[in-house]
């Protein structure tokens, strides 16, 4: 717990200074999915609006339908966010191996898997954001027909702030692992914003589709 406060709070870059030889995989890996599914468990517990009528009757087929119609509703909301994360555990990790294999950096996909366990732990703070970001939209303004535009402006940044987490820890961990090689601090900023970049456009179209929605 102590490397993980000092790697996403304290001290970056010490954090991951002793890393490099052989980052822990698991603590990074089941801290972050427990996290996840916890979250997912909440939400879904506040979320689905059980319906009194047929829950009373245990023994109609309306009932027992409901019933599994939401299990396997509840049982995929969050299965698919834990893949989703351990997807792109696997995609990031490839990404850092190959961009070291292009500069002649000697560092192996096991260690880089570590290093995106480590640097993608904010992504668990998601879910928390998501619903910040809803309920910004839901403020009462007397009188609104549209969102006024700070209203706009303050969701998409309560969205982006897991993202540009992931990507400051990113950048001070390459060159951490990296600094022997003398590549500089912008180019691995932005090596490591390509991906959290691509992944926040994609979050941004569907946290705003659930925005919309909402």
């Amino acid at each position: 717990m102590k490397r993980l406060w000092q790697i996403c709070f304290a001290d970056t870059r010490v954090g991951f200074d002793g890393l490099k030889e052989s980052p822990p995989i698991l603590f990074p890996a089941i801290f972050s999915l427990i996290c996840l599914t916890l979250q997912c468990v909440v939400f879904l517990v506040l979320i689905i609006d059980w319906d009194a009528t047929s829950a009373s009757d245990s023994v109609s087929n309306e009932s027992w339908l409901y019933v599994n119609f939401a299990l396997m509703w509840a049982v995929r909301s969050v299965l698919y966010p834990v893949a989703f994360v351990c997807t792109w555990w696997f995609i990031t990790s490839m990404y850092y191996f190959g961009i070291a294999r292009l500069f002649n950096i000697s560092t192996s996909w096991k260690n880089w898997l570590g290093f995106s366990c480590w640097s993608s732990i904010p992504l668990i703070t998601v879910p928390v954001f998501l619903v910040i970001a809803i309920a910004v939209q839901a403020i009462p303004i007397p009188g609104r027909e549209v969102d006024p535009w700070y209203i706009e402006t303050i969701s998409t940044c309560m969205l982006a702030v897991p993202f540009m987490w992931c990507t400051f820890i990113s950048a001070l961990g390459l060159r951490s692992w990296t600094e022997a090689e003398g590549r500089g601090n912008v180019y691995w900023r932005i090596v490591a914003f390509v991906p959290y970049g691509l992944l926040l456009s994609a979050f941004m179209i569907f946290g705003v589709w659930i925005m919309r929605w909402a």
